[in-house]
């Protein structure tokens, strides 16, 4: 068999398809655990021995997370970093972002439909704790893909939550809310739930080079996410599996540490996790291979980054002389918002892969409406390229 046979179109649907077909990727929940399982069944059959560590993480469970006003009703998707209401609810006034006296209200993040990121940006916290110093009830933050489905915000505080309920719902859902916000009447927000220590899991493996004394490189893909995920993840999950193929069948001089991370939409838990337990890897290490966000993706808006010139210098080469993007290259030294912020936070070389798409975030993030398997080949040419070039004399 082609060493490269993982960076085939054709397989590269089937393992984009065989992660969708698991249904939801958040953290820990089904969809999650069985995708470790199967990455891992995936490493044994190419003979790389590979494992599952566990990591504790809060788990959000909820009953209800809905808006009700009279005549109508939304559900949605609390903000997991958010706060929670008792049972039945907070009811009160609804009006807009823009009214001039929040207190004691209910607020429709209106002009989230115009594009204000404060509602949705990663460092969302400040905007929402000076809501609740301003009296805000709940706060409802309405969104949407191209047909209006609802695209959810990462939970970047999960471990050290705003006390105020947000409330996520789909665009076209909340045409009827906006309509009640007009009229003044008064709306209930419910997000009856609580967060619970949990447990999830993360997939590890090495393949030995054949320089011991040489320092070794990490490829690293996040696994988990909001909904099926087959274009934000599926591209990188399958270029990390053609890396490992191709390693396996032939051995390269440096060793190569393989993690797949859960955690990935809270604050990246899985991958602190790893690097919390791997001594100074993250800086022994030549470099990193981050294959983050919706790498070969329809409807992409695609970036590289790395650490340094030189990496700088060999990622830029590599994709373009396997015909990836088109994408724009970050300037040297930025990482961007996936878990290259983590590698630069620690002192790591990095080269990253990652952006968004159309439907990044969204339900509809599926193999048929946003996956382009011969795009995600060319990438995973591209990265099979940076690996090669991390394998000269240090």
């Amino acid at each position: 068999m082609d060493a490269l046979h993982g960076f085939d179109p054709g397989v590269i649907e089937r393992r984009i398809r065989a992660y969708e077909a698991f249904g939801v990727h958040r953290t820990g929940w089904p969809g999650d655990d069985q995708t470790s399982a199967w990455l891992r069944d995936q490493l044994r059959a190419a003979g790389v021995t590979a494992d599952l560590e566990r990591f504790s993480y809060p788990r959000v469970e909820y009953r209800n997370a809905r808006i009700s006003w009279p005549g109508g009703q939304a559900d949605g998707v609390p903000m997991y970093d958010g706060g929670f209401t008792d049972f039945g609810g907070i009811t009160s006034d609804l009006c807009d972002d823009s009214d001039p006296d929040l207190f004691g209200k209910i607020v429709v993040a209106t002009s989230a439909l115009q594009g204000d990121k404060r509602w949705t940006a990663p460092e969302a916290r400040k905007h929402y704790e000076t809501l609740k110093d301003q009296g805000v009830l709940g706060v409802v933050v309405p969104s949407g893909d191209p047909e209006g489905r609802v695209i959810l915000r990462n939970a970047e505080h999960i471990g050290g939550p705003f006390n105020l309920p947000v409330l996520q719902i789909s665009e076209r859902d909340a045409r009827g809310l906006l309509s009640a916000v007009v009229l003044g009447v008064e709306g209930t927000i419910e997000v009856d739930g609580e967060r619970l220590k949990s447990n999830a899991t993360n997939v590890v493996a090495t393949i030995p080079g054949t320089d011991a004394g040489a320092r070794p490189l990490v490829v690293m893909t996040p696994k988990s996410g909001w909904f099926t995920c087959a274009a934000e993840r599926g591209g990188g999950i399958a270029i990390w599996l053609g890396i490992a193929d191709a390693l396996a069948a032939r051995p390269a001089r440096r060793t190569v540490h393989f993690v797949a991370s859960a955690g990935h939409e809270l604050h990246h838990l899985g991958l602190a996790d790893y690097l919390a337990h791997r001594g100074s890897l993250p800086q022994d290490a030549l470099g990193w291979l981050h294959l983050g966000a919706s790498i070969g993706a329809k409807f992409p808006q695609a970036r590289m980054g790395a650490s340094d010139e030189t990496l700088h210098a060999l990622a830029t080469r590599s994709l373009e002389a396997a015909g990836a993007g088109p994408f724009e290259a970050m300037p040297a030294g930025e990482s961007g918002n996936g878990e290259a912020r983590n590698l630069k936070a620690v002192g790591a070389r990095y080269v990253t892969f990652l952006g968004g798409h159309r439907y990044f975030h969204s339900p509809q993030d599926t193999f048929d409406v946003a996956c382009d398997a011969e795009s995600v080949a060319r990438w995973g040419l591209g990265a099979w390229s940076v690996i090669e070039g991390m394998q000269a004399p240090d």
